[in-house]
């Protein structure tokens, strides 16, 4: 890793780091919800395929 001298440098890293996780953590949510949304639509059609 480059060694970053600066106190602006050191900031900017942090800061790009924080928005990364951030960006990382909303995508990871994202996908979740999708796939429960997937998972819980092949229940409700197999749900009422047995009902009939």
């Amino acid at each position: 890793m480059v060694v970053l001298t600066t106190l602006g440098g050191e900031i900017c890293y942090e800061a790009v780091k924080f928005v990364v996780y951030i960006a990382a953590i909303v995508c990871a949510c994202m996908i979740g919800g999708k796939l429960r949304k997937s998972s819980d639509a092949k229940k409700a059609a197999k749900a009422r395929e047995e009902d009939k």
